[in-house]
């Protein structure tokens, strides 16, 4: 599903929904997205007929987000794109004018391909703002029993045992008997 344009009360001037997969874009150079593939339409040139190329999802690096000014007078225009290491294979996902407006949507497009958030920074470095290990996002350990008093001592059910103690093994000798038939 498509929506472009300006809505009323948006600023946004191109956006793909990621809750309504697959979502085609009709354009210059049209495309559809799946779940696990993204389809190009790239037209010929010179009389060339147009080239269908499916590409997996999984090839793609990521969901990235940049930044960039519009104009002198400070906007910007933030860009939420299907990264690919091949820039002709980049696929933009939302335009628009306000970042607060992208936010949701850029983690979303990330959850609906589970493929990792990106940030581009403006001298074109990018890089991960949250450490991932497959699908599984890393953050900072968290302490164990933090709002226990006795944190630092033996856990209750082991406090309850008593110690045990060590006494000689009896040793049982002597000869079996053995009544006959």
């Amino acid at each position: 599903m498509l929506a472009s344009g300006r809505p009323a009360g948006s600023g946004r001037a191109f956006r793909l929904d990621p809750f309504a997969l697959p979502v085609r874009s009709t354009g210059q150079s049209p495309f559809t997205i799946e779940r696990d593939r993204v389809v190009l339409v790239r037209h010929g040139r010179g009389g060339q007929p147009a080239v269908t190329v499916s590409v997996p999802v999984k090839s793609y690096a990521g969901v990235a987000v940049r930044m960039r000014a519009t104009d002198a007078a400070g906007s910007l225009e933030v860009v939420v794109e299907l990264l690919h290491k091949d820039p002709q294979l980049t696929l933009p996902l939302i335009v628009a004018d306000q970042p607060e407006d992208v936010a949701a949507d850029w983690q979303a497009w990330g959850n609906a391909l589970n493929l990792p958030l990106l940030v581009i920074e403006q001298d074109g470095t990018v890089k991960a703002p949250l450490e991932r290990v497959g699908a599984l996002i890393l953050g900072a350990p968290k302490p164990r029993r933090r709002h226990s008093f006795f944190a630092g001592r033996r856990p209750r059910f082991l406090a309850r045992r008593k110690p045990g103690c060590f006494a000689a093994i009896e040793v049982l000798a002597g000869r079996e008997i053995i009544a006959p038939e």
